[in-house]
């Protein structure tokens, strides 16, 4: 039996001494107790409360990076981050009491001149966090090889099922073999991020959430959402705004970007062959041979010269 929203705010007083709640409304999913509770101050608050061992894990993840997200570093930002008011055992899971972030995730088709810039602010203000005060705090840190590795990894593994289109598999060890591409200095990043993650209000990026991720890495992860078709209205407003807050940005950030879009093509397709799901392994194949058809007329041309230097596969 799931715990109500009444019942997860008493539980809140004891992550939160002093705590009061005045009303409660449920935000509950398959993975987790969830709801929104305001206290004497109408102030709202998420209180969360996992139901599986697996979705426990996800949490104690995202505390931790919660955690991490400290003042110094809420204070260079223009946004607002999760902010932890207090933890307390329910069972074998960890009950928390967070903030409740303002702002709606905006829609693709919606995301007007004015937010674009906000985004590629806000974006460039991520990436421009210091470092080292996220690694106090022990969180991951990928260097250029590393980043490297991982997707020369990923492209072995597809091309180990047999089921990757030889043309796509030579664009991207072409990739891998361009060490241009991977000439880069790891910034802090969200390593999650989506537009969805993303909360607006009046055309202005006011939160970010979804944080469970966050690490030193390749500031080209945070942008990959950025080169697929549903961005293509407003993704050069937004890049334009990320150069002008960020005018150290390397050369190669969103050719990176563009072949780890493609690469989540090949994650799904080992997703589907690790969990034996037919359904998500004929889904990833159907996907491969559409990307396959969308660049076959770039492939001679992604053969003799780097990704660096190519068309994006996504476009029309």
């Amino acid at each position: 039996m799931g715990h109500t929203a009444l019942m997860l705010s008493a539980l809140a007083t004891s992550a939160v001494p002093g705590f009061h709640a005045v009303s409660a409304q449920t935000l509950s999913s398959a993975e987790k107790d969830v709801a929104l509770v305001y206290d004497v101050e109408q102030r709202p608050w998420l209180v969360e409360l996992p139901t599986s061992a697996q979705s426990e894990a996800a949490h104690t993840e995202t505390l931790r990076a919660i955690r991490a997200l400290s003042e110094g570093l809420r204070s260079r930002l223009t946004f607002r981050v999760p902010r932890l008011a207090g933890t307390t055992e329910v069972g074998s899971h960890t009950l928390s009491v967070c903030e409740y972030l303002p702002g709606q995730a905006p829609a693709a088709h919606k995301v007007s001149p004015l937010l674009a810039a906000s985004i590629g602010t806000a974006l460039a203000q991520i990436h421009s966090l210091p470092t080292s005060s996220v690694q106090d705090y022990d969180r991951p840190a990928d260097s250029a090889i590393d980043s490297l590795r991982e997707c020369a990894g990923i492209v072995d593994r597809a091309a180990a099922t047999g089921l990757l289109p030889q043309a796509l598999l030579r664009r991207w060890e072409t990739a891998c073999e361009d060490a241009g591409l991977w000439q880069f200095e790891p910034t802090v990043i969200h390593a999650l991020m989506q537009l969805g993650h993303l909360l607006v209000d009046n055309d202005s990026v006011v939160a970010v959430n979804q944080w469970r991720d966050f690490r030193v890495g390749d500031p080209a992860k945070d942008l990959a959402w950025l080169t697929t078709p549903a961005s293509s209205t407003f993704a050069n407003a937004v890049l334009t705004s990320y150069r002008s807050a960020r005018p150290g940005a390397d050369r190669w950030v969103m050719q990176r970007a563009r072949f780890y879009a493609e690469l989540d093509v090949a994650r799904w397709l080992l997703h589907g062959i690790d969990v034996a799901n037919d359904t998500i392994t004929e889904d990833a194949t159907a996907m491969l041979s559409a990307l396959h058809d969308r660049v076959s007329g770039d492939m001679d041309q992604a053969l003799t010269q780097p990704i660096s230097q190519a068309k994006h596969p996504l476009e029309n």
